[in-house]
């Protein structure tokens, strides 16, 4: 199907390929994506466990966050998220990125080789030009593009000349910005799109999620992949995005979360929290199911035995006209429904008709 942009038409793809098995978007399961974030706390052994347990309780991709603070921050500007999250000190948030970007580099290799051997796709976000050129050199398997970094025109357009799938968060923005950055991916020949609807607050109220936005984004952008990028504590609002047709949610992750600096330890799943919370996805996401007309295969008997029939209420003779006195509605369903009752009064019964027979239209 055709996708019209401001100058010019693309052809997109309903589903796009993560890498490592995992396709994201038409009739393929939702994918559950765990945003380790820098949740490794610059160690890299917890990384690669982060990676283990990750596949372990059923996820389908791990992401990451690459940056500096000096390429994310200003020394001076001013945290955004609850103050409670984050009490290790420091009050701008240079502060606490200057705590959390000290993964060596050469641990994300180590890091991006274990999650191709377990099979489950490896990502990560950067938050700016110089983490987007290491992570086009670490070849990972797709990109996120955090919300913040929506209107960073500049790196959209290195990491789509890249040519791996990119999936875009929407957090804060408008309609218009997410159409200017998907203009400037299909300029740059990349249609390996997806969409997140995310809230960017930290953590996310349940009733601040605001799924209906998401639901938005499915009318408007009918031929990508729309899913739901989580900041809310526990399982309630990213499995009502899975029931509302969410293709991808995206949870941050954590071994602990009494773990320090990282304030997106406090919300995030856990290791012990982490397989019940994929099964509850796929249950939710069965009970979806398809559109039928009439009944469904399951209700086969309760359509036979539940409804009901037109039923003698005492001994109908033959030749004898029919009253409203004589038949009355019961169970079974498996003779002439009730609906039909004021044709059935005033017929003549062609045959004797027991108490308590079900009517068939060969009596009458």
């Amino acid at each position: 199907m055709f996708w019209k942009v401001t100058y010019w038409e693309v052809t997109v793809s309903d589903s796009i390929d993560l890498g490592c098995g995992v396709s994201l978007g038409g009739n393929n399961p939702c994918v559950v994506i765990l945003d380790a974030g820098v949740n490794h706390n610059n160690d890299p052994k917890r990384a690669l466990e982060l990676i283990k347990t990750a596949k372990e309780g059923g996820a389908s991709a791990i992401k990451f966050q690459t940056y500096t603070a000096g390429e994310i921050s200003t020394k001076t500007a001013p945290r955004y998220w609850d103050s409670k999250l984050d009490t290790d000190g420091g009050v701008s948030q240079y502060d606490m990125f200057n705590k959390l970007d000290k993964l060596p580099k050469e641990a994300y290799f180590e890091m991006k080789e274990y999650a191709k051997e377990l099979k489950i796709a490896f990502s990560s976000s950067p938050f700016g030009m110089e983490s987007a050129k290491f992570l086009k050199k670490l070849d990972i398997d797709f990109y996120k593009i955090a919300s913040a970094e929506m209107t960073n025109y500049q790196m959209i357009e290195f990491i789509a000349d890249i040519g791996k799938p990119m999936i875009f968060s929407t957090g804060a923005c408008s309609i218009d910005e997410v159409e200017k950055a998907l203009d400037i991916a299909y300029k740059m020949g990349n249609t390996n799109v997806a969409l997140q609807h995310c809230i960017l607050s930290y953590p996310c109220k349940d009733e601040d999620a605001n799924l209906a936005k998401m639901v938005k984004l499915q009318q408007l952008f009918p031929d990508i992949p729309i899913g739901y990028s989580d900041h809310s504590y526990g399982e309630i609002v990213p499995l009502a995005a899975v029931a509302l047709g969410a293709k991808s949610i995206e949870k941050h992750y954590t071994l602990e979360q009494s773990l320090p600096n990282s304030p997106d330890h406090k919300f995030s799943l856990t290791r012990d929290e982490l397989k019940n919370f994929t099964l509850n996805v796929r249950k939710v996401e069965s009970s979806i199911g398809k559109y039928r007309e009439g009944y469904y295969p399951v209700e086969g008997k309760a359509h036979s035995f539940a409804r009901k029939s037109i039923v003698a209420v005492s001994l109908i003779k033959k030749d004898t006209v029919i009253t409203a006195s004589m038949i009355d509605c019961k169970r079974p369903g498996t003779g002439i429904y009730p609906q039909y009752m004021n044709e059935i009064i005033g017929k003549k019964a062609k045959v004797d008709i027991a108490e308590d027979e079900i009517l068939r239209w060969d009596m009458i």
